[in-house]
Order: structure tokens, then sequence, then C-alpha cells
């Protein structure tokens, strides 16, 4: 069972850019949470990160991207907009998010979404 997550970024006009990743979503251990406050802690590297579009998973700097690594449709994968945080914790949800990761202010914060 996958633990599947939505990682953000929230640009100066509030908008917010976000992509699905499918696997290792937790905030331990090797998960998500901690490979991107490790990893992907300047904004350069979270921009570059989200304009990949959707993922398999992020792990250091290994990434699987689902249009880049599997020819998957751009239109299917690539990253969503926003432009409000309910808006964009109601995305998560859809996608059946455990936990959602948004990048503001320079620092990443994280909300678990299900138990």
């Amino acid at each position: 069972m996958s633990t599947r997550c939505l990682i953000a970024i929230q640009y100066e006009d509030q908008r917010y850019k976000s992509i699905y990743c499918h696997n290792d979503g937790y905030d331990y251990g090797n998960g998500v949470g901690p490979t991107l406050r490790t990893c992907f802690n300047t904004l350069e590297a979270v921009r570059s990160l989200v304009e990949l579009g959707d993922v398999s998973y992020v792990h250091d700097s290994e990434i699987y991207a689902y249009h880049r690594d599997r020819g998957d449709s751009w239109e299917q994968t690539k990253p969503r907009l926003t432009y409000q945080k309910q808006e964009l914790i109601d995305l998560a949800l859809a996608c059946d998010a455990d936990y959602l990761y948004i990048y503001e202010d320079q620092q990443w914060s994280s909300v678990k979404l299900r138990v």
C-alpha cells in the first residue's frame, strides 16, 4: 500500500503549484518529508522538483517522474494551480493523499491529512 502525498510551493501572489507523489509520502524515516527538508531546501530546488509534474517517488536526489521517466501524458501529470490554501487541501484529499507538504516562506510545512 502506498503513502501518497501532495508537494506544493506557494508563490508570492498566494497561488500554489502542486504535484502528486505516489510512494513514501510519510514524514519520517526515508519518507518524502525528511527528503524535502534535506535535499530540496532552496526555492530553486523546489521549483525544479514541482516543474517535473507528478512523481512516483522522491528519495534523496532520486526522482521518478511520470512524464519524464515513463512517458505519461504531460496533460495528466503536469503541476496543478490552486488559489487558496483550502483549495490545495481539497485537492490533496481528492488525490487520496495522506500528507501535504507546502514550501512557503523559504521552509517546508507538513499537514497529516489521514490517520
